[in-house]
């Protein structure tokens, strides 16, 4: 894997090589300025979106590696390395450790802005992570090679991020083949949902509950039926304004209202038009669009879309952010 991994890393950088040179020519032109980067890209890896409850910040997980060959195989080959390159990135020859974290700004026109490398990303994996605060707080799991945790940092009144702080042997497991996943933490901070294959689940990966008090977190419970079932259980989002709760679970993405805990009644299938697994859901605090992860079975590939709310209170067709 390694060795195949460097050597497209040597060819791509030897094309970038051979294209700089031929754009500054014979006259010695400065090289045209790269065009930006979108958010989804035909090549590389978008993934993990969170959008910011005012609707003005769309966070998501980018890496230059094609994770597509990997998943279709089921493990079987290796991730390709074949993306863009964005300003910021921290570079890998280690697939699962090339990952960080960036941030799109909406323009007036609805658009979105050039991504932003997160100041707290380095070169292990930054993924699956979320502001709170207004974006004064972020918590995302944070890794290398196999160890992941699941870390929380918080802005200073300069604006500089503080370093990023474990949540503790509780919350990040890492006994033989445990892992932790997907944090979502309400907006006080003080509750925490993530994903983990842990001793005393129903199935395989389920969702897991912790509280905090001062700079402890309890011991995590099982949240149980009916979110958890003996099948997979992750990405779990909560509304910080409502009672929605929304999930992926074997039957693909489910919603049901929440009695603050675990759900009060049955889950529901979500059904969005133009994709049919979607992933890693979350709105703003107006209700207005649903944001998430589009994953297409048969290429593999993922795509970060939308989906607008209808007056009847369904979901229109899937949309492509950019």
């Amino acid at each position: 894997m390694t060795l195949h991994a460097n050597t497209l890393m040597a060819t791509a950088l030897a094309a970038a090589a051979l294209l700089a040179g031929c754009s500054e020519g014979g006259a010695g032109k400065p090289s045209e300025p790269l065009p930006p980067v979108p958010i989804n890209t035909t090549t590389g890896w978008s993934d993990s979106p969170f959008i910011s409850r005012d609707g003005q910040r769309l966070y998501f997980m980018y890496s230059r590696y094609d994770f597509a060959p990997w998943i279709l195989s089921g493990g079987a080959q290796a991730p390709v390395l074949s993306g863009p390159d964005r300003p910021g990135l921290h570079h890998s020859g280690n697939p699962f450790d090339e990952s960080d974290i960036y941030v799109a700004t909406r323009r007036a026109d609805g658009t979105w802005s050039e991504p932003v490398n997160l100041p707290f990303n380095d070169d292990s994996g930054d993924s699956s992570g979320m502001e709170i605060e207004g974006g004064n707080a972020f918590v995302w799991l944070h890794g290398s090679g196999s160890a992941r945790n699941i870390v929380m940092a918080r802005r200073g009144a300069d604006g500089s991020w503080g370093s990023p702080v474990n949540l503790g042997a509780g919350i990040n497991n890492h006994a033989t083949g445990v892992l932790q996943d997907n944090p979502h933490i309400s907006p006080d901070g003080n509750s925490l949902w993530f994903t983990s294959n842990r001793p005393g689940g129903a199935g395989q990966r389920d969702i897991w509950f912790s509280t905090r008090t001062g700079t402890t977190w309890s011991t995590p419970v099982n949240i149980g039926p009916p979110v958890n079932t003996a099948g997979e259980e992750d990405q779990f989002w909560y509304s910080p304004v409502g009672t929605d709760m929304y999930w992926n679970g074997p039957a693909g993405l489910m919603r049901c209202q929440s009695n603050g805990f675990t759900c009060a009644g049955a889950p529901q299938v979500v059904d969005i038009p133009g994709c049919r697994f979607a992933a890693e859901a979350s709105m703003p605090d107006d209700g207005s669009r649903l944001y998430f992860a589009c994953s297409d079975r048969v290429t593999g590939r993922v795509r970060i879309m939308y989906s607008a709310r209808r007056a009847d209170g369904s979901w229109g067709i899937a949309t492509p952010v950019d």
